[in-house]
């Protein structure tokens, strides 16, 4: 099932977010997958749940691209504690981000392994493009930086509008608001 996000699913979004990173703590995973996105504009954000109503998967959603430039830096700078070269990495990273994004939504998406492959991931999308479509968001972009990640990103129509390395890219769903 997916339905909006709530606060109380805070934990189990964060507990997703390090699912993907487990090489990094858990308060640096949250603050570069999830933690603007919960805090700054949770109206944007859904989550998968399993048959208990517990958060399996999430799609999490700015719509304000000055206000995710203005306030993201303060969640690197959290990443700058811990890992200062993945900081330096996420700085560059997030300028490309903010500069290919324009008039688009920006999300993150992540599923628990043992919930992959089952439609979950493109529902997910798909909740988020209707929603997008109803307050006329123009498109979506995100960062596909695994090559499963980009494999799913071509699979369900989305085009990669900049390479960011060899095995990543920012990829754009456009959406029909006329």
């Amino acid at each position: 099932m997916i339905r909006r996000y709530k606060q109380s699913d805070a934990n189990a979004v964060k507990v997703i977010a390090h699912s993907e990173d487990k090489q990094r703590s858990m308060r640096c995973a949250s603050s570069l997958r999830c933690d603007y996105f919960i805090d700054n504009e949770p109206e944007h954000c859904f989550v998968m749940t399993d048959e208990f109503d517990k958060p399996t998967g999430y799609i999490l959603c700015s719509t304000s691209r000055d206000r995710f430039a203005a306030l993201f830096p303060a969640y690197l700078s959290i990443v700058r504690q811990e890992d200062k070269r993945l900081y330096a990495a996420q700085k560059k990273l997030f300028k490309k981000i903010i500069s290919a994004r324009s008039a688009y939504a920006y999300f993150t998406l992540d599923v628990l392994p043992s919930f992959r492959d089952k439609g979950g991931g493109k529902e997910l999308v798909n909740t988020l493009i209707r929603h997008l479509t109803d307050i006329e968001v123009m498109g979506a972009c995100t960062l596909a930086d695994t090559p499963s990640a980009i494999a799913f990103c071509e699979r369900i129509g989305f085009e990669r509008i900049l390479r960011v390395s060899k095995t990543s890219g920012i990829y754009l769903f456009k959406i029909n608001t006329i």
